[in-house]
Formats: C-alpha cells, structure tokens, sequence
C-alpha cells in the first residue's frame, strides 16, 4: 500500500474511534460544557446522485441522514430560541443555510414539512431580485461537466488552474481554490474576471441541477413555513469589509427592507458574506438594530459570545459525517 492510501486509511480509523459510541459521548459533553451552542452552517441542497461538485450543494439524502443521526443528541432549536428563549435538558443545535438557492425551495422545504425542521435561512437579496446568479455560483456552475478546463489567469497575479477532467473531491477543491483567488481581487474588478474564467471554460456544459437563486414566489411560499426564519445576507453579496463602509451598510439595510417587505417576516439576524467581518462592521450590526450576525469559523458558541460574532460550522458536499461530529464536539 502507498503512503497516501495508508494515511487515508488511518485517518480514516481515527476519526471512527473517535466517534464511536464509547468515546464520542464523553467529548461532546466535554466540548460542550459550558452551555454552549452548536449552529451549522449549509448552503443548498441537490438531488441524490446528481455529479454537481461544488461544495455548496448537499445531497438531500446525505442531509436527511445528518439530521436523523444529530437528533439521538440534540435539540434542534430555532435561532432565536437558542439565543433567547427556554433551555433545553439536552444540547441545543441551530440549522442555517445561506445565499437563497433554489434547491432549499425544491429540496429542503419538503423535508422541512416532513421533519417539523427548525431553520434559519440568510438570503442575499441581489440575485433573488435580479434573478441572475451571483458571480462565484456562475463560476461553479460553468465549470460542472465532463473533461479538462485550463483557466490562465496569470496575467491577473492570480495563475493558472486545472480543473477536472473527473469529478468528485477533486474537482470541487481546484474550484474552491479557484474561487478563493478571485476573492482576492478589487470587487471593482471581479465580476469582469469571473466572465474571463467562464469564457475560458467554454464550451460550458450546464450541469443538470445548477445553483442558481429562487424565484421571488419561491421565496415567498419558502419562507411562509412556520419553521423558517428569514435572515439578511446583504444585498450585493460583496466581502463587506473590502468596500466601503457606507456602501456595506447601505446593502446591509436594503438586503433586511427587501426580505421585509417580500416575506412579511421581521427580519433580526444576519450573517456575513463569506464571513468577512471586522469590529467597525459589528458595530453597525448593532447601530442597524439586528439581534445577532454569524460568522463561519467552525468553532462551537458560548452562550456569552459577542452577538455579532456567532460562531458556525461549515456542512459542504464533500465532508466526512464522522469529521463533522468531531469538530461538534469541538475537535
């Protein structure tokens, strides 16, 4: 056996003793001491057996399987009965998804109305608005298909990318590379790279299921079910703390007008894009009245954490149950 396979392997074995029944009970408590919340964080879910590798999209099936396995520990709370209302005798977890997908809207929302499922949703309003998908989904999504992509975007700083020729983990992390470089560039400037690297994926093969924004009635039905809660995730879906102030809270403000007006829901809770967040975007949090924001740091949250601050863990496509239930139990 090589020595990536043997690691694999052992890592592998590691992760199931840890999580076995003997042990995995006594770090949680452990972990969890204290009193402490656990809020995950997802995206979107896709059908089972769909070839989508973008870490964003969660099978529904591989979804259920969480939920049914999270409920032998927790509580599956509300956020806002987490943060303000009666403790429960066991742990308390929250469940989030950010962006406004329409797979929440063709996948979630029947599970919601089997499960009785407690859930806080952050839409970014831009694309439900402009019903155009935000650049990093239009990315994932030209990028989907069979075959070999070379991106060159050495003339940017930013260097060339191989994506594909399979799919699976592979795929999806070159993408999610790809997508953190671009990340890095002016906001002035990114979507006209993100053009660049769609243009030079062509020929683009639309992948069955693309991630993509509900519709405004979609959204409306979606956030009717007594079990969704409604969150702001701006408008403009930038890295709020690379534009400037008085442009990030204008978008903060529109995002939570929006979803007001289009739902009927009072909106209290944030979270911030790609949990870019600094302590002058936390104040405004507060000056604009919300009852908490999130940020993405795969940490567990203390009761006594800043309110604009809340920690999440992330839930992507490609990650292992077992290495989810080790970072919940703070590991």
């Amino acid at each position: 056996m090589s020595l990536a396979p043997a690691k694999r392997l052992a890592k592998s074995a590691a992760l199931a003793l840890a999580t076995a029944p003997v042990l995995y009970p006594w770090l949680r408590r452990r972990a969890l001491g204290g009193d402490k919340i656990t809020i995950l964080c997802y995206h979107t879910l896709g059908p089972d057996g769909d070839d989508m590798d973008a870490w964003t999209v969660l099978h529904q099936g591989e979804f259920r399987r969480q939920i049914a396995l999270f409920r032998r520990d927790y509580d599956i709370v509300s956020l806002d009965q987490a943060l303000d209302g009666p403790r429960s005798s066991r742990p308390q977890l929250v469940l989030t998804f950010d962006d406004g997908d329409i797979g929440l809207y063709t996948h979630l929302l029947p599970i919601l109305r089997e499960e009785g499922l407690p859930v806080t949703v952050y839409v970014a309003t831009g694309q439900i608005a402009d019903q155009r998908p935000y650049w990093f989904d239009r990315v994932m999504n030209a990028l989907q298909g069979s075959g070999e992509r070379q991106i060159d975007l050495s003339g940017a700083g930013l260097g060339r990318w191989t994506v594909g020729p399979d799919h699976g983990p592979g795929r999806c992390a070159a993408i999610g590379a790809l997508l953190e470089a671009l990340k890095t560039v002016d906001p002035d400037r990114r979507e006209a790279m993100a053009d660049r690297v769609i243009a030079m994926a062509a020929p683009v093969t639309p992948p069955r299921t693309p991630v993509g924004p509900m519709s405004l009635v979609q959204l409306q039905e979606f956030a009717a079910h007594p079990g969704v809660t409604i969150a702001a995730h701006s408008h403009c879906h930038n890295l709020l703390d690379q534009i400037p102030l008085a442009e990030a809270a204008d978008s903060i403000a529109l995002s939570r007008k929006l979803l007001q007006d289009w739902t009927g829901q009072e909106v209290r809770h944030f979270a911030y894009p790609n949990s870019n967040h600094n302590a002058v975007l936390r104040a405004e949090m507060a000056r604009q009245g919300f009852a908490s924001a999130t940020v993405l740091d795969n940490a567990l949250t203390p009761r006594d954490q800043d309110r604009f601050a809340l920690s999440r863990l992330n839930v992507g496509r490609f990650g292992q149950i077992n290495r989810l239930r080790l970072r919940m139990a703070g590991k």
